[in-house]
């Protein structure tokens, strides 16, 4: 068995530079395969005013103006770091935002679409015809129908429910977007059985010859891959002392599986305040975290060699 080098990210969240970086991954550290375990869109759509000659935007409750169309593509470029989607409007058309919030959904959605589909020719452009293998599928807070859209692409595969053979067919893959319960009720989220049944469906397609990996979104329960803010009934974080109380939030049914089968490396996303390693036996779990926005890129690099993790890194850039 070859080496093989795998870099693996999650939760960018619509980050426009966060996206160009894992694109960039492969040539910077190496990496013959790239993985990007859900949450891949943005969350919020980013309104920019036509205003008194000018636009105006609002950046994380703070109000930015523009008065030129290089500030406006500036404004732009903020906005799309911080994973949000720029859409310049009239006055009337951002009331209606404020009123009539099934029509700002759509419109989210369309931009979404739209800058998800920009993502993926600006992956084929560069990657195409590298030999690079890319791996990107939906999480939890992703709208059905991103798949729609990665399916459009030469280079980029979505493997999110089943077993894919990646590194050349040296190693077989599941992977599962799906998050058990979150305070937010996003759109793939179930039951933490539900989610242990939906893992499980796909394990009888591993052919048991080759070394597995487990692309699991969530992390295992108790792991300390998974320890995220105690929220409040309205979301507030709770404090103790001065401090902020922390507790594990994963999933048992992810646990019990990478238990039960001892895959060879589980790949997690999903909380973002957890990076780290773990051991579940002897499967290697690895959360990389996310500060996607601040503009930086949070990845694992793991090489491969023999069947065995040969040596793996937490990595920022």
């Amino acid at each position: 068995m070859a080496q093989t080098t795998i870099y693996y990210a999650a939760d960018i969240h619509g980050s426009e530079r966060c996206w160009r970086k894992f694109l960039n991954a492969a040539k910077f550290y190496g990496a013959d395969v790239l993985i990007l375990g859900g949450d891949v869109t943005g969350k919020v759509l980013g309104p920019i005013v036509r205003r008194g000659g000018g636009w105006v935007g609002r950046i994380l409750g703070e109000v930015r103006r523009a008065e030129t169309e290089e500030e406006l593509e500036r404004l732009k470029d903020i906005l799309r770091t911080n994973g949000m989607y720029p859409y310049v409007c009239d006055e009337d058309e951002y009331e209606r935002f404020e009123r009539d919030h099934a029509y700002m959904r759509s419109v989210f959605s369309e931009q979404m679409r739209a800058h998800l589909a920009r993502w993926i020719e600006l992956a084929d452009e560069r990657l195409r015809g590298t030999g690079v293998e890319v791996y990107v599928m939906p999480g939890n807070d992703d709208e059905f129908g991103v798949e729609d859209v990665i399916a459009e692409s030469e280079v980029v595969v979505n493997p999110e429910g089943r077993v894919v053979e990646i590194a050349g067919g040296q190693l077989e893959m599941i992977s599962l977007g799906w998050a058990n319960p979150t305070p937010w009720h996003s759109p793939r989220e179930c039951s933490d059985e539900e989610l242990g049944e939906k893992i499980r469906a796909m394990l009888p397609g591993l052919s048991g010859t080759k070394p597995a990996l487990f692309n699991l979104h969530v992390p295992p329960h108790g792991s300390g891959l998974d320890w995220a803010p105690l929220l409040t009934e309205d979301l507030r974080p709770v404090q103790a002392g001065g401090e902020i109380q922390m507790v594990p939030v994963g999933s048992a049914s992810v646990a019990a599986v990478l238990r039960e089968h001892q895959p060879l490396l589980g790949l997690h996303g999903h909380i973002h305040e957890s990076r780290g390693s773990a051991r579940i036996g002897s499967t290697l779990s690895l959360n990389p975290g996310s500060r996607y926005g601040e503009g930086v890129l949070d990845g694992a690099l793991v090489t491969i060699r023999k069947g065995k993790v040969t040596s793996y890194q937490l990595v920022s850039g």
